[in-house]
């Protein structure tokens, strides 16, 4: 049967275990660029994948971190021909790669995951419509804050001196999930640990202030 995790982020890894090639990535490595024919849905097995668009200049925005269990490539269902944007992995990962037709196929011998799957969709263009609203309208602390709180969701640990986010994750890193310089990032991150928010090093971030983030995000 097709199931969920408790954090509401859909897994496919039982419905599509027999399906499609595993396919083993270092970190950094490119699964797909703009412009790559779109024809298969991947299922992260294990690691993580990013999804970013990337313009002409090189510049990138990412567009979420995908995790174990979850889905991407999907949009070669709702007739994407072309890829449009980047997918690379951010450490040592394990993918499983399916052809259109036998995601469908899997899709069609179990008539309770289709409404899932539109859920799915769902909350893909949930997530893409908040990026572009931060983009309009927020200023760069006030992303940062969102991005900081939505990795605290994700992947946040409790300790003595607050929330350490649970990946490694650099200043470029954080930039390109806000559409921003690495400078200007660092910036912000500088003034939010001077104010007593967080505490950072070079990989690794603790939230000693949540409320002091969404503070940010508000007073916009």
């Amino acid at each position: 049967m097709f199931s969920t995790t408790t954090n509401n982020k859909i897994s496919f890894t039982e419905l599509l275990a027999e399906c499609g090639d595993l396919l083993e990535l270092d970190r950094g490595e490119t699964i797909y660029h703009p412009g790559t024919p779109s024809n298969v849905i991947y299922l992260v097995e294990s690691g993580r994948v990013k999804l970013a668009y990337l313009d002409e200049s090189g510049k990138k925005l990412t567009l979420r971190i995908v995790d174990e269990g979850e889905i991407f490539g999907e949009m070669c269902l709702v007739g994407e021909a072309l890829r449009r944007h980047l997918a690379t992995s951010i450490e040592d990962t394990i993918v499983r790669s399916i052809e259109k037709k036998q995601f469908l196929k899997a899709i069609d011998a179990d008539s309770s995951v289709l409404p899932v799957l539109v859920n799915h969709f769902a909350a893909r263009m949930s997530e893409f419509e908040e990026t572009l609203e931060d983009l309009a309208f927020r200023d760069i602390q006030a992303r940062l804050s969102r991005q900081l709180l939505k990795l605290s969701d994700d992947y946040g640990v409790a300790t003595k001196e607050g929330i350490l986010i649970g990946i490694s994750v650099t200043h470029k890193e954080l930039a390109d999930m806000i559409g921003s310089a690495r400078e200007n990032t660092t910036l912000a991150l500088n003034r939010f640990a001077r104010e007593g928010i967080l505490d950072k090093s070079r990989y690794r971030i603790i939230i000693k202030s949540e409320d002091g983030l969404r503070k940010k995000i508000s007073a916009f």
